[in-house]
């Protein structure tokens, strides 16, 4: 493994501008990483408890396609249900024992809509889908794909745990100001008691924009359409959610580290008179829009493009040696230890080949803004060494618990 370090690093909050984005816990694309990550996480505990293992599967390509709706001022009609697609190579099999899939398929589907969206309706229509491609291939031991016992399970872990993919992931020290307004406003219009006051959905999304000392936010809420009666019903709502958040905004950034103004404050821009954002079950996935894993937010809960991000989807991937899923969470953690442990904002990359072994990837890249030293390549080499028990992290946390609780971070 290969260590380089170099300058070049720019602490967000020091740039002249900047701009991040938070896709909301009921956007398509959010409940497609929720579903494929708390999919993976109980098809490995269950098989882990049953087999003492967790058999090779990879589910990183769940797609959620959105019902067929109309929609209208007090109500709506679903004409088609929206379709849950679960895509990838999966052990079905395992000392005889059938591993019951589909099961845990519609479970998760099921646990993650009504959680996530608090519309149980949502669950009367649903189709599920489950395209099974497990075989064997020449690149591990026939029983890496098709054990005949769960001994096997685990003697060719032992050996043939090593990178799965050639990847390249990123990990930043510190969200931006923008990024983490951008979240904690996302969490504001996504909380219980907020929707419970304007009937409003979870499938916002958030951008918030920072020119020097002024911030300018816009935001798509939706509205339930079952209670939304009129349009005259809605712009009331919407104003009165323009009023409320533009005051807790000034409030977030008056505590804010740095001198911030509140700029523009726009909600739901595409609105003309009489047509606005209504969603069933508070989400467009009830109205026709799909979401696909690795489209939503970034590891760290936001979407900010002018940091480096990897190029991985974490979601859904098998957390014993998807490297992509691994050396993202390491990434990440590295970055944000320079900066509790040095003090200095850092940019990681973490570049591994296809069969490394997981505690040795080819290179760590840290870019920063003071040179790091020989603490950052002691820092370095020991996030590395703590690969391989990443999967306990993953496999101990709940995906849709750590989205909500992002904002911390």
């Amino acid at each position: 493994m290969r260590i380089i370090t170099s300058l070049g690093a720019d602490h967000p909050d020091r740039a002249p501008f900047d701009a991040a984005e938070r896709k909301g816990i009921g956007h398509p694309d959010s409940l497609a990483d929720l579903v494929a990550d708390s999919f993976s996480r109980r098809y490995s505990t269950t098989c882990r408890k049953r087999f003492g293992a967790v058999p090779n599967h990879w589910v990183d390509k769940v797609t959620l396609v959105g019902a067929a709706a109309d929609v209208r001022f007090g109500g709506y009609d679903i004409r088609k249900p929206v379709d849950c697609y679960l895509f990838g190579k999966l052990t079905d099999r395992i000392d005889g024992t059938e591993v019951p899939i589909a099961e845990l398929f519609e479970d998760t589907v099921r646990a993650v809509l009504a959680d996530v969206l608090d519309d149980r309706a949502v669950l009367d229509h649903l189709r599920l889908h489950v395209n099974n491609t497990a075989g064997t291939a020449m690149d591990h031991d026939t029983q890496f794909y098709q054990p005949r016992t769960a001994a096997a399970i685990r003697q060719v872990l032992v050996s043939e745990s090593v990178a799965n993919d050639t990847v390249l992931c990123a990990g930043t020290s510190v969200q931006g100001l923008a990024a983490k307004a951008a979240v904690w406003l996302e969490t504001l219009l996504t909380s219980a008691a907020f929707r419970s006051r304007y009937m409003t959905g979870t499938d916002v999304k958030v951008m918030v924009v920072r020119n020097g000392s002024e911030v300018e936010v816009t935001a798509a809420v939706p509205f339930h359409p079952g209670s939304t009666e009129s349009w005259s019903a809605y712009r009331t709502a919407l104003d009165a959610i323009h009023d409320e958040i533009a005051g807790e905004l000034k409030r977030f950034l008056d505590e804010a580290p740095a001198a911030l103004s509140l700029g523009r404050l726009s909600l739901n821009t595409k609105d003309v008179p009489g047509r606005g954002y209504l969603a069933p079950f508070g989400t467009s996935l009830g109205k026709g829009d799909c979401g696909a894993v690795g489209r939503g937010n970034r590891y760290n809960g936001a979407i900010e493009p002018l940091r480096p991000c990897s190029g991985e989807a974490p979601a859904g991937k098998n957390p014993l040696h998807h490297v992509g899923k691994i050396y993202t969470a390491v990434a990440d953690d590295l970055a944000r230890r320079i900066l509790t442990e040095l003090g200095i904002y850092a940019e990681v990359v973490i570049a591994a080949r296809n069969g490394d072994q997981l505690d040795e990837p080819a290179y760590v890249l840290i870019r920063s803004e003071a040179p790091v030293g020989t603490a950052g390549d002691a820092l370095a080499r020991e996030a590395v060494k703590t690969a391989t028990s990443y999967y306990e992290r993953f496999l101990t946390t709940d995906p849709v618990s750590r989205f909500r609780e992002a904002r911390q971070s």
